[in-house]
C-alpha cells in the first residue's frame, strides 16, 4: 500500500537523510524530500508542505530547536522528528517544551525508527480525522 504522506527529511549529514529516505521508500512512503540545513528546510517547508519531519537537532546556519519552534509556530499540526546524538536531559527538554512530538537519539536502529514512524502516523491519522 502506497501512504500518501509528505516527509521532509532535515540533516546535515548526506548519509542520514539517505538513510532516512531509504527506510521511507522501503514503507511505501511516495512523497519525500530532503534539505541539508535549517536554512533550506524553512523554505521547502513553505512550498513541499509536509505532514511530517524527521529534523536533526544540531545543523549549521539555522538549528533544529530554532526550526522546530517556526514549524510548531507557522504550522502546528505538522509532526516533528527530532532526530539527534544529544542525550543530555536539558537539551531534551528543550525540544519538548518547544513542542517536539517525538525524539531518536541517533544512531538508532530500524526497529526504533519504526516504532517513531508508526507513532508519527497514528498521531498525524488522528490530527487528519478530527
Amino acid at each position: 500500500m502506497q501512504i500518501q504522506v509528505r516527509v521532509l527529511v532535515v540533516d546535515d549529514s548526506d548519509h542520514v537523510r539517505i538513510l532516512v529516505s531509504k527506510l521511507l521508500k522501503q514503507r511505501d512512503f511516495l512523497e519525500i524530500d530532503t534539505a541539508p540545513n535549517g536554512k533550506v528546510a524553512l523554505e521547502k517547508i513553505k512550498s513541499f508542505r509536509p505532514d511530517i519531519i524527521f529534523l536533526d537537532a544540531i545543523m549549521p546556519e539555522i538549528g533544529g530547536l530554532e526550526v522546530l519552534q517556526t514549524v510548531k509556530k507557522e504550522s502546528p499540526g505538522i509532526i516533528v522528528v527530532m532526530m539527534s546524538s544529544i542525550s543530555a536531559r536539558e537539551e531534551i527538554l528543550q525540544f519538548k517544551e518547544a513542542g517536539v512530538d517525538f525524539y531518536i537519539l541517533k544512531p538508532f536502529e530500524t526497529q526504533k525508527f519504526d516504532e517513531v514512524l508508526d507513532k508519527a502516523f497514528t498521531l498525524l491519522s488522528g490530527k487528519k480525522e478530527g
